[in-house]
């Protein structure tokens, strides 16, 4: 019983050894990821005005409130790095999912409330309320384009995206992809 006892004292030691050794590498490890998280905040605002321009308010917020987190006293290091990396996640949702949303925009000198179609970060599409204006958004030009011609396909897309009519092909205009 007695050589047991010794031999998870010895176990234990090693482990309160090792648990000192961590605890000391905390400080340096949390001196190394917040210059990392710095960066990745600043390479996220960065993608976000590259990137194409859907819920720009809402992105652009959430990088101002990582930045405002950064300066924190009170929040851990795991948390601010929770954040950074939930930011990254939602950034990352964007590129695979399909979504509408209502917003105002200025198409030929008149504020109009449209209804935006996002398919990913591939095309960026707006249609009036009655779907008499169309629109693309072309990233070589940074502008928008008209898309009369495909109004009925944005039509569909939309209600696609609101999950009134189960997802069917859809032909939009879509930039093609270039060479690095």
């Amino acid at each position: 019983y007695k050589k047991l006892l010794e031999l998870q004292v010895e176990n234990q030691e090693r482990v309160k050894v090792d648990l000192e050794q961590s605890i000391a590498n905390v400080a340096i490890v949390n001196r190394q990821i917040v210059p990392v998280m710095t960066r990745m905040i600043d390479s996220l605002e960065q993608f976000i005005a590259l990137d194409v321009p859907f819920l720009n308010q809402e992105r652009t917020d959430r990088v101002e409130a990582l930045k405002e987190l950064m300066s924190r006293q009170d929040v851990t290091v795991a948390e601010k790095f929770r954040k950074v990396t939930e930011a990254y996640q939602i950034e990352n949702d964007y590129g695979r999912t399909i979504e509408t949303y209502k917003h105002t925009l200025d198409v030929d000198g008149k504020i109009l409330e449209l209804d935006f179609l996002r398919i990913g970060r591939i095309s960026l599409l707006y249609q009036s309320v009655d779907g008499k204006i169309s629109g693309a958004w072309n990233q070589d030009t940074q502008s928008w384009d008209d898309a009369s011609s495909q109004r009925n396909q944005i039509k569909l897309g939309l209600r696609i995206a609101k999950k009134q009519v189960p997802p069917d092909l859809v032909i939009l205009p879509v930039a093609s992809p270039e060479a690095a």
